[in-house]
């Protein structure tokens, strides 16, 4: 057990790219560096779920709340809301970040209105890439690639936008060094404000989770910067 615990430390996947665009691990790999361990995540299914098991950390029970495999596209705006509403009363002050998808973002959207009626600060963190991504790669092996891109004009919906038409904010961001501060900004809002606060990180376009004989395709494990 000491020696798998040692792997396990010491066998990570690799998150301190650099590029733009930006590469989902750096994404989580800031997540796990802003967010301490009390802080409530809830996450639905995607590209972004698979990242979320593989990249982020979680340290205590019922910290880290999945939909369950359903497929609820759009599960993490009112899941946020109910994880804060419930620990009203314990919990008053917990942070409670939905991390989601492009293309699930707007499946419940309309859940925005009722966290800003009723003042539900949380933080809302959006993997963008302009795709149905998960579909997208699961047709790889059939040479498919139809009607599951979302991109249009420079960067297709502004979401930022659909946030303030709620009454809400947010912040897109291309940039992997300008993550960390975004996504400072949005906790100190979305206590301001009591309402959701929205960081959309756009990533590269045709992103894939490693997994499967797909795997040699991601390139997550290339070499650090000298080695």
């Amino acid at each position: 057990m000491d020696r798998v615990n040692e792997l396990r430390r010491t066998l990570t996947r690799r998150e301190d790219f650099d590029t733009v665009p930006i590469k989902a691990p750096r994404v989580y790999k800031e997540i796990n560096e802003v967010f301490d361990a009390d802080t409530y995540f809830v996450t639905a299914i995607g590209l972004y779920q698979i990242w979320g098991g593989q990249h982020q950390k979680a340290y205590k029970p019922r910290h880290y709340q999945i939909c369950g495999q359903a497929g609820p596209l759009g599960w993490e705006i009112p899941a946020a809301i109910g994880v804060k509403k419930a620990l009203k009363n314990t919990e008053p002050d917990a942070e409670v970040v939905g991390i989601v998808g492009d293309y699930g973002f707007q499946y419940m959207v309309e859940e925005l209105a009722v966290a800003a009626q009723y003042d539900v600060p949380y933080v809302i963190i959006m993997i963008n890439n302009e795709y149905l991504g998960l579909i997208r790669q699961a047709s790889l092996p059939y040479e498919m690639n139809y009607q599951v891109d979302i991109h249009y004009d420079e960067f297709g919906t502004d979401n930022v936008k659909i946030m303030e038409a709620y009454g809400c904010s947010g912040r897109r961001v291309a940039d992997p060094n300008e993550i960390r501060d975004a996504l400072e900004w949005a906790r100190k809002e979305a206590k301001a404000t009591s309402r959701p606060v929205l960081v959309e990180i756009m990533i590269e376009r045709e992103a894939n989770t490693p997994h499967g004989p797909a795997i040699d395709a991601v390139k997550e494990f290339e070499p650090l910067p000298g080695a």
